[in-house]
């Protein structure tokens, strides 16, 4: 992982998966329907030539759409990604959903609207949305200590949920570890349960006091995992399917047990560096992620699940103001911070995500009610190739808030590893 700009640096996390310099980890990370497909009405996918297949709707301007596929397009050459989804929906200005580019190399099909695509690291936006719910039933609290849950945690009897939730925990990143950084680079579908990655993180020294400073971990998130099973009884993925996906009637949004995805699907790719050879990377063994960046879902759901997040939708005004109670990340060009499963760039609340063979971004600007989703189908070493759409979309929809097209932001708070 080339930085750490931001809580959730998709370059380093295992929900939010790049390339990481050290290891040629591709990592992961910081979701979006009867309602979905009333939601798409009017954007139909094209079959034609165009490099870039089209929906319509309630249309930016002429010089907007111009603009705005010059970002999906040039991003897209720059980067060496074959493949992206973007969709962008701002009341009052426009709608406008591409599906541009190649979505399996070997048989050159063209990326389409509906597929399903990993999401990495904003898995972890669904296991915290999670966490708060039960807190909301009285079955958890946020000052609960680490260790009431779960055992053999360095400094497990300090750290709380809250400080978990929110990158504060100190708790040292267990994709850092050759299993992970190395094995599972070699062969995705490397045989490795959420138990392993349990038995690892309470191998690993911490990486600083509780509370002192914050930083993006995926081990937070794997230990909510196990939380929630603890307190629950049941299935950390079947909680968080029955407590959030299914109350916002997310149809596409699955948490997958085995490699496969569901049809139809975006064809992932790893390269460390652009030009580099493409490997298809698109079955991966899901637990290594597991509640920190298994989950698959659409370009549909997501713009739901962006909403909902921002707003708090599943939550009581209370709670999401807790939620939104932000540790600020240093990073020179952005206003970056994470709070309790959520990330906030200049203004904008969401989530991004790298893991094998994807890269992603949703966002949610709530004064405007406008929401931006991103993906592409290549992890690569230098950041997610999703960042130079969503920052490319961001300058242009809301040039007060983003730095100059002459500037280049540093990747948002996702860390990207090898699963999540």
């Amino acid at each position: 992982m080339p930085h750490e700009p931001t809580p959730h640096d998709p370059r380093r996390s295992l929900a939010g998966a790049r390339l990481s310099r050290r290891a040629a980890v591709a990592a992961g990370a910081g979701g979006l329907a009867s309602l979905l497909a009333s939601e798409m009405t009017g954007f139909a996918q094209t079959n034609d030539a165009s490099p870039v297949a089209a929906s319509t709707g309630n249309s930016f301007p002429p010089e907007t759409q111009l603009a705005l596929e010059a970002i999906v397009r040039d991003s897209l050459a720059g980067t060496d990604t074959p493949g992206a989804l973007v969709g962008v929906w701002f009341p009052g200005r426009g709608e406008w959903v591409r599906a541009a580019g190649i979505g399996d190399l070997t048989t050159a099909a063209p990326v389409g609207i509906d597929d399903h695509v990993r999401i990495a690291s904003i898995t972890k936006t669904f296991t915290a949305t999670a966490v708060l719910l039960l807190v909301e039933d009285g079955k958890l609290r946020l000052d609960d200590k680490l260790d009431q849950f779960v055992s053999g945690i360095p400094n497990g009897d300090q750290i709380t949920l809250r400080q978990v939730l929110g990158m504060t925990a100190g708790i040292a990143n267990y994709v850092t570890a050759p299993v992970i950084a190395v094995d599972y680079v070699r062969d995705p579908l490397l045989p490795f349960t959420p138990q392993q990655a349990l038995d690892l993180i309470r191998t690993l020294p911490p990486a600083y006091p509780p509370g002192a400073q914050a930083r993006y971990s995926d081990s937070n998130y794997i230990l909510l995992g196990f939380v929630i099973e603890r307190v629950t009884g049941q299935p950390a993925a079947e909680v968080i399917i029955d407590r959030v996906v299914r109350p916002l009637g997310l149809t596409e949004t699955t948490f997958p047990t085995t490699p496969d995805m569901p049809s139809p699907y975006l064809h992932g790719y790893l390269g460390a560096h652009p030009g580099d050879p493409l490997r298809d990377v698109t079955r991966s063994n899901p637990d290594v992620a597991w509640t920190a960046g298994a989950m698959i879902s659409t370009v549909a759901d997501l713009r739901v699940w962006a909403k909902a997040l921002a707003e708090g939708t599943l939550l009581s005004p209370a709670m999401q103001r807790e939620r939104l109670t932000l540790n600020r990340f240093a990073s020179p060009n952005l206003d970056v911070g994470y709070g309790l499963g959520v990330l906030s760039v200049n203004g904008l609340i969401g989530h991004n995500g790298g893991i094998f063979g994807y890269s992603s971004w949703m966002a949610h600007a709530p004064e405007e009610d406008a929401t931006l989703v991103v993906i592409t189908n290549r992890a690569a070493t230098e950041g997610g190739t999703a960042d130079p759409i969503f920052y490319g979309i961001a300058r242009l929809l809301f040039p007060d808030r983003f730095p100059p097209l002459a500037a280049t932001p540093q990747a948002a708070p996702t860390r990207a590893t090898p699963t999540a």
